[in-house]
């Protein structure tokens, strides 16, 4: 059996570099699916069970739980939510797209559909074996290794790595485009992004990065610092002219109209803030978060604005920076967390402009992983 390693992964992901063949790949019809729709259709693209991306936790895996609301039993997203989606869905497609599910490897396809799980694919770790333990994987010679032809080998019947991975994509189209942008055609926002090389590059890192894992993880960083995949530059693709406050301060401020009590606030902030350092094997933050009981919504919009945006970052290759931060101490990424929150904050009491805290927060983001990605820690 051909093995995917990650010579091959990257040599096919280098189809994201190379726009008329990526267009070549891309679904033809022109017409923008609703959600309801992308959701079936994606499930068909990886062999899942229709009802699994029917499941409210599967599609906060896809695009975060705060950027819809179920009604009557139905997901239901503004319409710049829902073109985003459109678009993540058809740059998917034709990243999967290629050999035909007979021809995915027997294995992953003996596995079944995976039901379920679904939070899973929002951890910024490295994912967990899904079918044998990492010691009975052979390390493949290079008689074995072939060409790649798709990406169904790897996301056949797994919906966690297709999540993570959708999610990654999702991230990154709506953190760069304006609700107001080009034009409303299905792949118009793929066409735009694609044909930037930064943008480019910044795909094919955070997807190699997202899918590597899957392959050969222990070699995984130095692979991509080989490949000029990781560093400084690609960091400044990343995270800078992103649009932080309407990608995820704006969802957070019109989630609610009024906020529970502040004890109950405080504690399920600090069991989500908790859950996220436990990814990185960081401890529980015992300390209070806020230094008072008279919390404000727009306090805590702020804060789980932030907390939103740390998951969301940690989907990308700044998730080695979390990794460092938090095993050297797990107040790290709530020292974090506040300083993105304060920034949200001063914006939502309207001191600051957008730009001035998009560039804030983007620089705050570019200083945490230069300090712990490092290889020595500054003085």
């Amino acid at each position: 059996m051909s093995a995917i390693t990650l010579k091959s992964l990257h040599n096919y992901l280098k189809l994201l570099e190379n726009p008329s063949e990526l267009k070549r790949r891309l679904p033809t019809s022109s017409n923008p699916r609703t959600l309801k729709e992308g959701l079936y259709e994606t499930s068909r693209l990886v062999g899942v069970d229709e009802a699994v991306f029917k499941d409210a936790q599967t599609i906060a895996a896809l695009i975060g739980a705060q950027r819809f609301v179920m009604i009557g039993g139905e997901p239901s997203v503004t319409d710049h939510v829902a073109r985003v989606f459109d678009n993540s869905r058809v740059l998917l497609t034709g990243l999967v797209s290629g050999l035909s599910f007979e021809n995915a490897t027997v294995g992953q396809m003996a596995a079944g559909p995976q039901q379920g799980g679904a939070m899973a694919a929002l951890s910024p770790g490295w994912a967990q074996p899904k079918s044998e333990p990492a010691a009975a994987r052979a390390q493949p010679s290079a008689e074995q290794e072939t060409r790649l032809d798709s990406l169904k080998p790897l996301l056949a019947g797994n919906a966690p790595l297709t999540c993570k991975l959708f999610r990654a994509l999702f991230e990154h189209m709506l953190g760069f485009t304006a609700q107001s942008s080009g034009q409303q055609g299905s792949g118009s926002l793929v066409n735009e992004l694609t044909g930037s090389k930064e943008h480019s590059r910044s795909f094919l890192s955070t997807a190699l990065f997202i899918l590597g894992a899957e392959v050969e993880r222990d070699q995984l960083m130095s692979f991509m610092m080989q490949q000029g995949l990781f560093g400084m530059p690609i960091f400044e693709h990343l995270l800078q002219h992103r649009d932080y406050c309407e990608a995820f301060h704006s969802f957070r401020r019109l989630e609610r109209v009024f906020m529970g009590s502040p004890v109950a606030e405080e504690a399920q902030l600090r069991n989500r803030l908790d859950k996220f350092n436990a990814q990185f094997g960081g401890k529980p933050y015992g300390a209070r978060i806020f230094e008072a009981d008279d919390l404000s919504k727009a306090k805590i919009d702020a804060y789980l604005a932030a907390t939103d945006l740390l998951e969301a970052m940690a989907l990308t290759p700044w998730w080695l920076s979390v990794n460092n931060a938090v095993s050297a101490a797990a107040s790290n990424s709530v020292r974090s967390a506040s300083i993105i929150a304060s920034h949200f904050e001063r914006f939502g009491r309207g001191e600051v402009t957008k730009e001035q805290v998009n560039r804030e927060i983007a620089d705050h983001l570019l200083a945490f992983a230069r300090q712990f990605s490092a290889d020595t820690k500054p003085a």
